[in-house]
């Protein structure tokens, strides 16, 4: 039985990995959850935003190096068929891309760890909270392996070249304020205050308006690959693209007649 449990409510879809025994180490069924759960939200016009969190005061402590892949049992890492390693690389490597290339908006909130792989999907999320006892490591180096989650591209994005080189390189831990310092989360908050300001700022996304948001997270994306003039023109189709929503006229509307906007997602 899987230890990664999706709720859904109010247009909002929370995925917590739940094994607090090993520190929600991810296994072969929460990867295959995770991939299922990520198609869902880009196919279902009723998922307007995912929150990632974990449960019994951790994120994740990576992937599970004592599962399918060491037994000889036959399993992958993400729940296939076992392959080279390649693959099986490969094949998380879709999921996290998946994570990143969602077109709706995405939080992850962080208590305890997140190493390994599990920073690569909390760096994959569009916003991340952290607790005030969070705890960052990039612990491959440790292991004698090499980056994967997506971390060799998001680490300099988020941090710098150099940065991103201690970070990898030596595999120490560093806390929130640390990784605050570094740019690599929006905000730290107190343990206990962790799910409500989670939940909050999710919420918040989820009953946002949703084309407008999907194209403001691929317009910054992929700033960095494209000139000025080119910004300018994507940002005038943009425009005109919300032009033809709901929750357009109902922004405009409500600006006007002075009361909160009610957003639809249409």
């Amino acid at each position: 039985m899987s230890s990664t449990r999706v709720e859904r409510a109010d247009g909002l879809v929370t995925v917590i990995f739940d094994r607090p025994a090993k520190k929600n180490a991810l296994g072969a069924e929460d990867w295959d959850i995770l991939r299922r759960t990520l198609i869902e939200v880009t196919d279902d016009p009723g998922d307007r935003a995912l929150l990632l969190t974990g449960a019994g005061g951790n994120f994740s402590a990576g992937a599970d190096l004592s599962g399918s892949m060491n037994s000889g049992g036959g399993r992958g890492l993400t729940g296939g068929e076992q392959q080279s390693i390649l693959f099986e690389m490969r094949a998380v490597g879709e999921i996290v891309d998946r994570l990143h290339r969602l077109p709706k908006p995405t939080l992850a909130a962080v208590d305890g760890v997140a190493f390994g792989v599990a920073l690569g999907l909390v760096l994959a999320c569009d916003l991340v909270l952290a607790s005030d006892r969070a705890r960052f490591c990039e612990v491959f180096v440790k292991r004698g392996l090499a980056l994967d989650g997506g971390t060799s591209w998001s680490l300099p994005r988020q941090v710098g070249q150099r940065r991103a080189k201690q970070i990898a390189m030596l595999g120490d831990e560093f806390g929130a304020d640390r990784a605050l310092e570094w740019g690599l989360i929006n905000e730290v908050v107190p343990a206990d205050e962790l799910p409500k300001v989670a939940r909050d700022w999710a919420n918040r996304l989820a009953t946002g308006p949703t084309t407008a948001l999907s194209l403001i997270k691929r317009s910054l994306d992929g700033s960095d690959s494209i000139s000025f003039a080119q910004s300018l023109e994507d940002e005038a189709r943009a425009q005109h693209i919300v032009f033809t929503t709901h929750d357009m006229r109902e922004g405009i509307t409500a600006f006007l007649e002075r009361r909160p906007p009610k957003f639809t997602g249409r």
